[in-house]
C-alpha cells in the first residue's frame, strides 16, 4: 500500500521523507495522484453523460430525473444508518489499532443492514409516489419515483464497498469502481435510447443497472481487501456494536439528514414553489448547472479520498503534531488547483452551459457562478472537516449540519419565490460559507490548527487572476469569429463550438499562468511543497529535466520565515 511505500522510502533516507509528517505527506501525495486521475475520468464519463442526456432527452423528463432523485434522498436519508460513513473512519482507526478482526464484523454488518434497509425504503417510496406526484402536481413525477425506488438497494450495497475500500486507503481500486459506474450509466443509457427512445424508463433502468453491475464488481476486491488486514481474531462485541457503531451510525445518520436537506431542498423547493408550466424545466437548469459547478471539486475529492484515512489512522496514534502539518499542506494544495479552474468556470459559466448543453440551459449561468463561489468557501474548510471526521467528533459534524441545513432551508422559502434559481444557489453559497467558519472555529478549538496565511494570499493571487480574465472576456467572440469556419451544416456547427472552447481553454490558461506567478510573487508555498512536488512527479514519470525546472520556479515561492 501507499502508506507502507512511504514509510520505506523515509527509512531509506530519501529527501523529503525523514520524519513522521513527511511519510504522511507522501502517502496523501500518492493516493491524491491515483484520486485525481480517477476523478478526472469520474468528471470526465459523467461530464459527457450529463450532456447527452441534456441534449437527447426533453427538458421535462431531465426535470423529473433529477426532482425524484432529490425526492428520494429526502424521504430516505436514514437508508444506511450512516454505516458506509462509519466504515471510513473505523476501518482505518481498526487497523492502527491491530485490530483487522473488528473491521471485518463491520463490514459484514453493514452490508447485512444496508440490503434490509434498501428493501424497506424500496417499499416506501412505492407506498409514496402517488401522495407525492399530487403535492407536485405532476402524475410523471410518481411514475419516475416508483421507476427509481431500486436503485437505492444497490446504492447501499455500493456505498458500503466503495467505503470500506477507501478506508483501507485503496484508491486504486475505489476510483475503479466509481469510474466503471459512470462509464456503464453512459452506455446503458445510449443502448436503452436506441431500443426504448428518450423515456423515463431509458434514464431510470440505466441508473438502476450500473449500480447493481459495480456492486458485483466489487465482490472480488472486497474479497482482497479482507485478508490484507491485520491478523486478529478479535470480532466485535455485541456491546460494541449496540453502544458505541450502532449510536455512531445513527448520529452520523442524522447528519447525513442535514446535509441531504442542504443538497437537495434547492431543487425540491424549485419545483414546489416555481410556476406549474415551467418549474419541471427550472428544476433541469439548475440541475445542470450545478453538476456542471461541481466538476471544481475534482482535487478536493481527490485528496479527500485518502486524507481521510490517514487522519483517521494518526488520531488512532493521537499524533495531533502531525495532523495539523498535513492538513495545512493539503489545504495549500487543494486551493492552488481548485481556486483557478473555479474562477475561469464562473468568468465563462453563461457559454459552457451554452455550448455543452445547448442554449435551453444558459439561464442557469449565474445561479451555477454563485453555486461555484459557495463551494469555494467550503473548499477551505474541507481538510478540517476531515480531520474532525477522522477523530470521530460526529457530534461537531452533527451541530455544523443543523446549522447549515435551517440555514439552507430558510433563505431557500425566502429567496426561490424572488428570485428562482438564484435565490438557490444563494441558499446553498451562504450555507456552505457557514459551514466553512464552523470547521474553521472547531478546529482551532479541538486541534488547535490555524490556517496558514499562504491561503489568504492565494485569494489575493484568484481576485488578480479573476480581474483578467474577466478584461480578456469580451475578446472571446471576437477571436472565435476569426477561426475560419470548417464545413458547412452540422459540421460547422461542431467547429465553431470547438473554437469557442479552444478560445475559453486559452483564456483559462492565461488566468491560471497570472494567478500561479502571483502566488509565486506572494511567496505562498512551504519547503515541504517543493518536496511533494518533487515526489508525485517522480511518481507521474515526468521528465527529470521538466521535474528541476518545476522544482526551481516552485522555490521562488517558498516563505524565507517559519510558521504558517
Amino acid at each position: 500500500m501507499a502508506g507502507d511505500n512511504a514509510a520505506a522510502q523515509a527509512k531509506a533516507g530519501e529527501p523529503g521523507t525523514l520524519d513522521e509528517a513527511a511519510v504522511h505527506h507522501n502517502e496523501v501525495a500518492w493516493g491524491s495522484f491515483w484520486g485525481l486521475v480517477g476523478t478526472i475520468a469520474l468528471k470526465v464519463v459523467s461530464f459527457a453523460y450529463a450532456i447527452y442526456v441534456a441534449r437527447a432527452f426533453s427538458q421535462e423528463n431531465v426535470g423529473l430525473f433529477y426532482l425524484s432523485i432529490s425526492v428520494i434522498g429526502l424521504i430516505g436519508f436514514w437508508r444506511n444508518l450512516g454505516l458506509p460513513a462509519a466504515l471510513q473512519r473505523y476501518v482505518p482507526y481498526f487497523e492502527s489499532k491491530k485490530q483487522g478482526g473488528k473491521a471485518i464484523s463491520l463490514l459484514k454488518i453493514s452490508l447485512a443492514a444496508n440490503a434490509l434497509l434498501g428493501f424497506l425504503l424500496f417499499a416506501l417510496i412505492f407506498l409514496l409516489a402517488d401522495p407525492i406526484g399530487a403535492i407536485y402536481q405532476s402524475p410523471g413525477l410518481a411514475d419516475c419515483l416508483r421507476l427509481l425506488a431500486a436503485y437505492v438497494l444497490f446504492e447501499n450495497l455500493f456505498s458500503v464497498s466503495t467505503s470500506f475500500l477507501q478506508g483501507r486507503g485503496d484508491i486504486k481500486s475505489n476510483q475503479f469502481l466509481n469510474n466503471m459506474q459512470n462509464i456503464i450509466k453512459l452506455v446503458l443509457t445510449v443502448a436503452l435510447f436506441s431500443v426504448f427512445g428518450a423515456t423515463l424508463f431509458t434514464l431510470s433502468a440505466a441508473f438502476i443497472l450500473a449500480y447493481a453491475a459495480v456492486f458485483l464488481l466489487s465482490i472480488p476486491m472486497l474479497l482482497r481487501s479482507v485478508p490484507t488486514l491485520p491478523s486478529s481474531g478479535e470480532k466485535m462485541s455485541t456491546s460494541e456494536i449496540l453502544h458505541e457503531v450502532l449510536p455512531f451510525g445513527i448520529t452520523l445518520t442524522i447528519v447525513q439528514s442535514f446535509w441531504v436537506l442542504v443538497s437537495s431542498t434547492d431543487r425540491a423547493l424549485l419545483g414546489y414553489f416555481g410556476n406549474s408550466a415551467n418549474s419541471i424545466e427550472t428544476v433541469a437548469i439548475y440541475s445542470i448547472a450545478s453538476q456542471l459547478a461541481l466538476t471544481i471539486m475534482v482535487f478536493p475529492s481527490a485528496v479527500g479520498s485518502i486524507f481521510l484515512p490517514v487522519i483517521s489512522r494518526l488520531a488512532g496514534k493521537d499524533d495531533h503534531a502531525t495532523m495539523r502539518k498535513v492538513m495545512q499542506t493539503s489545504q495549500r494544495w487543494i486551493l492552488f488547483v481548485t481556486i483557478p479552474i473555479a474562477l475561469a468556470t464562473m468568468a465563462f459559466a453563461g457559454e459552457m452551459l451554452s455550448v455543452f448543453y445547448g442554449s435551453a440551459y444558459r439561464p442557469g449561468a449565474n445561479a451555477m457562478s454563485i453555486f461555484i463561489l459557495g463551494l469555494l468557501f467550503s473548499t477551505i474548510a474541507y481538510p478540517m472537516s476531515l480531520a474532525l471526521a477522522g477523530m470521530r467528533l460526529v457530534k461537531l459534524e452533527l451541530y455544523v449540519a443543523i446549522a447549515c441545513a435551517i440555514a439552507n432551508v430558510a433563505l431557500n422559502i425566502l429567496l426561490i419565490p424572488y428570485f428562482g434559481m438564484e435565490g438557490a444557489s444563494a441558499a446553498s453559497a451562504v450555507a456552505f460559507l457557514l459551514s466553512a467558519l464552523m470547521f474553521e472555529r472547531y478546529g482551532r478549538q479541538y486541534l488547535d490548527y490555524r490556517t496558514p496565511r499562504g491561503v489568504y494570499k492565494l485569494f489575493i493571487a484568484g481576485a488578480v487572476a479573476f480581474a483578467a480574465i474577466m478584461l480578456l472576456k469580451p475578446l472571446a467572440p471576437i477571436m472565435v469569429s476569426a477561426v475560419p469556419s470548417i464545413g458547412s451544416g452540422e459540421l460547422a456547427v461542431y467547429s465553431s463550438k470547438f473554437a469557442y472552447l479552444a478560445v475559453l481553454g486559452v483564456m483559462g490558461c492565461i488566468g491560471l499562468a497570472i494567478f500561479g506567478a502571483v502566488a509565486l510573487l506572494l511567496r505562498t508555498f512551504k519547503q515541504e511543497d517543493v518536496s511533494l512536488l518533487r515526489s508525485v512527479a517522480k511518481k507521474a514519470f515526468l521528465p527529470p529535466a521538466l521535474v528541476k525546472i518545476a522544482e526551481k520556479i516552485a522555490l521562488m515561492g517558498v516563505e524565507e520565515k517559519k510558521g504558517n
